[in-house]
């Protein structure tokens, strides 16, 4: 990728217009490419140190929190949309879930299946092609919904729907994702010669689409991450990132009003 070619999809990450598209069947299938080829590369080259599951493994403030929340699921029903590599399923089915995992992409299905296989809770994981925009599952069918970076991708008022509709009365909907803090930054990031790792139909939240997605829902919950790290993405400052991470924690727990300055979320529904 060209310097103007990064450029330009980081410019892409604010406001995409495929995520505004009616057109699933177009943004689908460029997501779908552009996840089965990368899911390709781990399917060949299945590193078993990256599979390794650990309830203990040290993870950023983010993650830490977002699995947090989901402590107590044993025997529910979750559904994990979006799900990737299968990480979320397979820690969550280990807590004791019964898991739904959902993808565009079935190399990433089959990247789920090989995860689920190898932590040996392919019994607990039914996973499946599917649009998260356009699920086949019944209504009021699970206790939670999970997504790790899943609603991004998505078409906020056809997944609110979505979403909603298969969640139980009473049940959870919890996601981790980025966020726009002010376009301008946008403006400011596509400068920095540092690669867009977005994908061609992903697009950061912006507030407008969290007051849209909580609409669909009786109530929401959200927790602010990453401001001064985001400068770990610099080289002379990546050793940095754990007191980072701590600086930003203690500063959006004094001043909550910081939050919006925040560049990631946890979302819960």
């Amino acid at each position: 990728m060209t310097y103007f070619e990064n450029v330009k999809a980081v410019l892409r990450s604010f406001n995409n217009p495929l995520k505004k598209s009616k057109n699933l069947e177009l943004k689908d299938e460029l997501e779908q490419k552009f996840y089965d080829e990368e899911a390709e590369i781990h399917l060949d080259t299945f590193d078993p140190a990256l599979y390794t599951f650990d309830e203990n493994e040290a993870m950023p403030a983010t993650h830490t929190y977002f699995y947090s929340l989901l402590k107590d699921v044993n025997n529910k029903k979750v559904l994990d949309i979006c799900c990737g590599y299968g990480f979320t399923s397979v820690l969550l089915a280990k807590r004791g879930a019964v898991v739904n995992s959902i993808d565009i992409s079935p190399k990433m299905i089959e990247l789920t299946q090989k995860n689920a296989a190898f932590n040996a809770v392919n019994k607990n994981i039914n996973a499946e092609k599917m649009s998260a925009q356009a699920m086949t599952f019944e209504d009021n069918m699970f206790d939670y919904v999970v997504g790790f970076g899943a609603i991004h991708h998505l078409n906020i008022d056809i997944a609110g729907r979505e979403i909603s509709r298969v969640l139980r009365p009473g049940g959870r909907a919890i996601f981790i994702e980025p966020r726009i803090p002010f376009r301008f930054l946008i403006l400011l990031r596509s400068a920095l010669p540092i690669k867009c790792l977005e994908s061609p139909g992903g697009s950061q939240l912006t507030d407008k689409d969290i007051k849209k997605m909580s609409s669909y829902f009786i109530s929401q919950r959200i927790e602010y991450f990453i401001f001064f790290k985001k400068l770990a993405r610099l080289p002379f400052l990546g050793k940095y990132v754990e007191n980072l991470e701590k600086i930003d924690r203690r500063l959006v727990l004094k001043f909550p009003w910081l939050g919006k300055l925040f560049w990631a979320f946890v979302l819960e529904f």
